[in-house]
């Protein structure tokens, strides 16, 4: 085969100047594809198949200036930026829970403390370096194993000893942090699927929302569903269905709005007074309400960079998730603000380089990444500013186990980054077509 033997020798030349290994295979194999589609071209205009090869390579250039261009247009895109400020959240984060809470219940060791932060590096880095074509491969098989562990998990709920230990360890709740961006993975798997896609986009959800409510919480099942809910969004706003923009969308906000009811059946009352004390923590003062009363009644006497005047001791050092009020507490507004601007701008950077990505999936994990941390976020703002809606942790600041969690999906979502100039989207495979059977009947 003396044309392949030429089109081998071509791509070999060009694939010497690639120094990005990752890249090497997706891109040869797109330029053997175009020469052969430029062969065949001119075999079909007359040519012989060695003349055709020959014109066809010709075409194309030289194969070590062409090489060069590829390696210097598909290179690594480094994110030192994104790994610096998580790095830096991470290793302030380790340093409150050691030095500002000490002396309370809620203490963190320094030996805990450092073994998270370097678990943490391990995930995050792990993560960048990841190829971002693997997490589209075999999206379905992926999404059906943490169904797996879901069901798996609420199964050995029943029983006691070990697993009770991890329940109370708060392992599944880090775990449920991670659904996401499975259900990114089935919502890319369900892609060409038209309406069937779309009801199995929603069904697929209630797995791991049924273990979310469950297994954790009613805020991590709500926390869910509004992410699972703005993914399916953003998918069907893509068409990636094929049903149409407008009808997607409408089918997903009658979606939403039937699971919304039956939420609402099930948890509407105790929804309806946490909203109340929340807003009016005063009609409770001896019971839910007294929290919320008596954290703002100190954060009232917080300056600006002094701190409170009057130490407060034994009122909410038993909850971890109150590490930012104490925060202020002793050193003022100042340095709670800064970290959470900080957080803030972390995942305003993340979005923003998200929505620009054009591989598919890449884009909705980013997406997915983004909306955990940045519930996670808004529910411990609230909850540390005295509006105890729901417990939370503050990404990357509060809990050893949570920052571990929280680092690795930044890990994925700087890996999509790093490598999207050679993520290449899966094939769709769509329904295939129905053959008619046509009887023509003709009279003699």
């Amino acid at each position: 085969m003396r044309e392949l033997e030429h089109i081998s020798s071509y791509l070999e030349t060009v694939q010497e100047q690639i120094r990005w290994k990752r890249a090497r295979p997706v891109l040869v194999q797109e330029l053997e594809r175009h020469l052969e589609d430029q062969r065949d071209d001119f075999i079909r205009e007359g040519k012989s198949p060695e003349e055709a090869e020959r014109l066809a390579i010709q075409d194309m250039g030289d194969p070590v200036v062409l090489g060069a261009e590829l390696d210097r247009v598909h290179r690594p895109q480094p994110q030192w930026g994104l790994l610096g400020l998580t790095l830096a959240l991470a290793c302030a984060g380790a340093f409150l829970r050691v030095f500002i809470t000490n002396g309370t219940a809620a203490r963190s060791t320094p030996g805990n403390a450092l073994l998270s932060l370097l678990l943490g590096t391990a995930l995050l880095l792990g993560g960048y370096f990841l190829d971002v074509s693997r997490i589209a491969r075999n999206a379905l098989v992926k999404y059906a194993a943490a169904v797996a562990l879901a069901g798996m998990l609420t199964l050995v709920s029943l029983d006691g000893g070990i697993f009770r230990a991890l329940y109370l360890s708060g392992m599944p709740h880090y775990i449920s942090l991670c659904w996401p961006v499975f259900y990114a993975m089935l919502l890319y798997a369900l892609r060409g699927k038209r309406w069937k896609g779309c009801i199995l986009a929603v069904l697929g959800g209630i797995p791991l929302a049924f273990y979310c409510a469950y297994w954790i919480s009613m805020a991590s099942l709500l926390a869910f569903l509004t992410t699972g809910f703005l993914l399916l969004l953003a998918a069907v706003w893509d068409d990636w269905f094929g049903v149409g923009r407008w009808k997607g969308t409408g089918a997903a906000l009658a979606a939403a709005a039937s699971l919304s009811a039956l939420v609402l059946l099930q948890y509407g009352e105790s929804i309806f007074r946490r909203l109340t004390l929340v807003l009016h923590p005063e009609l409770d003062p001896l019971g839910h309400g007294y929290f919320s009363l008596t954290l703002r009644s100190i954060l009232d006497g917080v300056e600006w960079t002094q701190g409170s005047a009057v130490q407060p001791k034994g009122l909410f050092f038993f909850e971890t998730q109150l590490l930012p009020a104490l925060l202020a507490v002793r050193y003022g507004w100042l340095p709670l603000l800064v970290l959470l601007a900080a957080l803030s701008l972390l995942l305003v950077w993340l979005l923003v380089r998200g929505l620009r990505q054009k591989h598919r999936l890449g884009r909705l994990v980013v997406l997915a990444v983004t909306l955990s941390l940045g519930v996670q976020l808004l529910l411990s703002t609230l909850l540390n500013l005295g509006f105890t809606l729901f417990a939370a942790d503050l990404p990357l600041v509060v809990g050893n186990w949570n920052t571990v969690v929280n680092m690795g999906l930044i890990g994925l979502a700087l890996s999509v980054f790093r490598g999207g100039s050679i993520a290449r989207e899966e094939p769709v495979f769509s329904r295939r077509t129905r053959r008619r059977l046509r009887i023509r009947i003709e009279y003699q």
